[in-house]
């Protein structure tokens, strides 16, 4: 385990660090270029100042750190980066005994350790500098000379290095937040989506279910009286209350489309051509209030299913809607007064319709924040009755009563 935590200290944060400010330049032929610059200017101030007579030290100590600095830029990885820092680090301390210009070298190799290394990793690498100082200075001139300069460079590029790493650790940060962010973005956008999907695949599938199982009624009426002796005026009728349906299947998509769009519709016109369609008595009591588009169609697709029902199971029946726009709730209530047909009524009933029956109503209602009850009357037949309550965001401005 502390062989593994040395890996990691010594792991280098970004890779390739770079050199300087050469680092920061995005393009990596252009960061070369200023570095292989960097370079050559060190050097040359280096050989212009060096004494006459430097002695095989000082030459040998600025070729090692040029190396070092090459390696650096050929973008050298992993941990060896570690000792390449520590060498060109330490080269420039030893040439800084004969010619103060080499801590340029030390400085340099400093600022790279703290960039690419945690701080701890970074001030034991650039350590490295004031030791080889003294190792070279002890012997070959006056103790201590330049060592607190030494350090002082040391620092001074640690320092820089760790400005550079911070600015490098926010951008990094700055571009995942932007990344997370984005990502988000299209989730939200994804699930908006999704929720916008569902709710139309449901509602043109009642739709279409309401409108093909009234088409199927409608065709077998008419296969019926083809194969009997009616005159050809009852059979017209007949088809065109077959074209009838088609037309008003497609303006019930187009009302679905509106009311997931928020579009409200007016919930009387609505009733008022779906009981002309059944032939059924429409009702409607109490100030009429504007409700929502999902409070409407919801209302509407209730109205819907139950007299489809009825049409299908109980075709002789007197049927009704009544709608009542009380002060503190709607109510919708759709029966037939002829007996039901027997005492599977209720299972029939459940699928029949759209083909989700009481169940599929019951969701729509409580979805609304309403309740729904059904079941048989007194009088033998079939009722079912829903209430919603206003509440803020279902109830629209007030109307006069005789817009109906």
């Amino acid at each position: 385990m502390r062989t593994e935590s040395i890996v990691r200290r010594l792991s280098p944060a970004v890779d390739p660090p770079g050199i300087g400010l050469s680092g920061m330049i995005p393009d990596p032929r252009a960061r070369a270029a200023a570095m292989l610059v960097g370079l050559g200017v060190s050097i040359w101030i280096n050989i212009v100042t060096l004494p006459a007579a430097p002695g095989i030290v000082a030459p040998v100590a600025l070729a090692v750190a040029a190396l070092a600095w090459l390696v650096l830029i050929a973008r050298t990885r992993g941990t060896h980066v570690v000792a390449v820092a520590a060498v060109m680090c330490a080269a420039g301390a030893v040439l800084a005994v004969t010619d103060a210009n080499g801590l340029i070298f030390t400085g340099v190799a400093a600022s790279v350790a703290a960039v690419a290394f945690d701080p701890v990793a970074a001030l034991v690498l650039s350590a490295a500098g004031p030791v080889a100082y003294c190792l070279a200075a002890i012997p070959h001139g006056p103790f201590p000379g330049r060592l607190l300069g030494t350090a002082a460079v040391v620092l001074a590029g640690l320092v820089a290095g760790a400005r550079r790493r911070e600015i490098d650790r926010r951008a990094r940060q700055s571009t995942l937040v932007a990344t997370e962010r984005r990502r988000t973005e299209l989730a939200r956008a994804e699930a908006e989506l999704a929720g916008e999907r569902n709710p139309l695949g449901r509602e043109l599938h009642d739709v279409l279910a309401h409108t093909l199982g009234a088409l199927s009624i409608q065709l077998t009426a008419i296969d019926t009286l083809a194969r009997t002796d009616v005159s050809r005026e009852k059979l017209i009728t007949q088809i065109e209350l077959g074209h009838e349906l088609v037309s008003t299947g497609l303006d019930e998509a187009r009302h679905a489309v509106r009311a997931l769009r928020g579009e409200p519709t007016p919930l009387a016109r609505q009733l008022e051509r779906l009981c002309e369609l059944h032939q059924a008595e429409l009702e409607l009591d109490g100030s009429q209030q504007e409700l929502n588009a999902d409070i409407t169609l919801a209302l509407y697709r209730l109205a819907q299913e139950a007299l489809t029902n009825a049409a299908k199971h109980a075709p002789d029946t007197r049927r009704s809607v009544r709608v009542g726009f009380g002060p503190r709730d709607v109510t919708v209530q759709v029966g037939n007064t002829r007996p039901a047909p027997g005492p599977d009524t209720p299972a029939a009933l459940h699928a029949s319709g759209s083909g989700f029956g009481l169940q599929g109503m019951r969701e729509r209602v409580k979805q609304a924040g309403g309740d729904l009850q059904a079941g048989h009357t007194p009088d033998g037949g079939w009722l079912v009755a829903a209430r919603i309550p206003y509440r803020r965001g279902n109830l629209g401005n007030r109307s006069d009563g005789n817009d109906r």
